[in-house]
Order: C-alpha cells, then structure tokens, then sequence
C-alpha cells in the first residue's frame, strides 16, 4: 500500500474511533437513564436507534471521502420497523461497516451475535449494552460443561430476540463463525472453495426465537475484488466491492431447515465469490 493509503487509513480510523467515542456519551445516558427508571425505555429505545444511524451515516463519509472506499448498495428494501435476521460471509471487520451502511441506513438497526470477548473492549463493551447485544461464550468456565455452555447462549439470544418485538431490528449472524483466511479454509477441510463451514446453531436458535415475529430473512454476499486486510480497506485499497443480498420469507427456509438451507445458499455464495476471481 502506498504512503498516501497509510495516511488515509490513519485518518479514517482515527475519525471512527472518534466518533464511537462521541456517541458514547449519549448511549452512557440513555443505559443509565433506562435503569433508573424503565418507562423511558421506549424513547430510549427510539434515541438510541437515531444515534445509531447518525454514525453509521459518519463513518460512511469517513470511509468514501477519506478513506476513498467504494462499494455498490445492493438495493435492499428494509423498513426501519422490520425485524429481519441478516446471514453473511465474513473476511474483515470491514464487513461490519459494509452490512450496516446497507441495511441500517435506510432500514432497521443491525444487531449481532458476538464472541464474550469483545463485550470487554471500552466502547464496544457500552455498545453491547446499550442495544441488548447477545452475548455468546466461546468456552465453557469452570466444571461447566459444553452443552451447559451452548445452553446459556440459547438462552442469551433468546432473551436478546424478546427485545426486538418493541424494538425492531436487524440480527445479524456470521455462521460461519470465524473470519475466512485460505489457511483456516484448508484447517477445517473446508467443502466450499472461499468460505468457512457453516456453524448453524445459532442461526437455529434465531429462527425459533423469533418465529413468531415473522421475520424475512436475509442472505448477503461480500465480495472483495481482492484479498485485503482490514487496514488496506481504509486506505481504499480495497477495489470496488459488490455485495448482493436476497431475501427470503421466514417459512421458506423453516420448511427446508435452517442447516440445509444455510448449505444451499453457502454453495450459491461460494460460486458467485469464485466467478468474481476470473472476472
């Protein structure tokens, strides 16, 4: 990467990480405010949701007008009242701007199942928090066991999808549980080409939870021209980067089962992320 792409990508995440810590003031308001006195929840809720889009709509200018970072708007027609779960392939933390540029912009707030570690970094911590995050443990602690683990994540999300019914929002989840790298590909004997296996647990456990919701579901492929780290994409090193979404009614994919069409839809993925590489 050249001189002048370090340089952007220094300003781009000097301005994200500033502007986390701008908005974290209000959101440290709203959880203190919503615990002292729950009937402000729902406003709380409606603030907190406004605050959200104001940084996603911050850190999109960062990335287009400093970082130069380009990509296509696949179109998605979400009402910012909807509840949808939201599946993707992962490769950067660039994917997480990607996907709430996309949907939240226009549509709801985008929520996700993360790993317990990341609930401890300052301000993402706060941001866990202050829109009711899952929060999955990798490990089990103690004499717990595995199935006691995966059992107390079944209950996190559940808990967690209880919320979306009076405050909407988009759950995303990577299945593939990791970030794909051609290495770990060749680690897990991978049976698709450009991607990770599925691990389709938790996307089991959005379903049942929030059947009820009706929720669409929505199936997204980031595809980078290149493979770049995270910092390349801030320096725009990153190329035109398409992403493609489909969306599926909930009974859909139910009547198939969640693995078996999680497999089909990662086999689609896995050929149009291939045809991109001899483009």
């Amino acid at each position: 990467m050249t001189l002048r792409g370090h340089l952007a990508a220094t300003l781009s995440l000097t301005a994200i990480a500033g502007n986390l810590l701008v908005f974290s003031v209000p959101l440290v308001l709203l959880v203190v405010a919503r615990s002292l006195v729950p009937a402000v929840r729902p406003l709380a809720s409606r603030l907190g949701s406004r605050i959200y889009r104001l940084a996603v709509a911050f850190d999109d200018w960062c990335l287009h007008r400093i970082s130069g970072a380009r990509w296509q708007d696949p179109g998605l027609d979400l009402d910012p009242d909807e509840v949808c779960i939201v599946v993707a392939n992962h490769r950067s933390w660039a994917d997480i701007f990607l996907l709430q540029s996309v949907i939240a912009r226009r549509g709801p707030i985008v929520k996700f199942l993360c790993k317990r570690e990341l609930a401890y970094l300052p301000v993402l911590g706060l941001i866990f928090v202050a829109f009711d995050f899952p929060i999955l443990r990798r490990r089990s602690r103690g004499l717990e066991s595995d199935a006691d683990r995966r059992a107390d994540d079944r209950r996190r999300v559940r808990a967690a999808c209880a919320v979306l019914s009076r405050s909407p929002a988009a759950m995303l989840s990577f299945v593939e549980g990791t970030r794909f790298t051609e290495q770990r590909r060749q680690r897990v004997r991978s049976p698709y080409r450009r991607l990770m296996p599925t691990r389709p647990g938790g996307f089991s456990t959005l379903l049942q939870a929030l059947g009820s919701l009706g929720p669409a579901i929505v199936d997204v492929t980031i595809i980078y021209p290149r493979d770049v780290s995270f910092w390349e994409f801030l320096g725009g090193a990153g190329g035109e980067i398409r992403i493609l979404a489909e969306r599926f009614p909930i009974h859909t994919v139910a009547q198939r089962g969640g693995p078996a069409w999680l497999d089909a839809r990662w086999r689609r993925k896995d050929d149009a992320l291939v045809a991109a590489i001899h483009d």
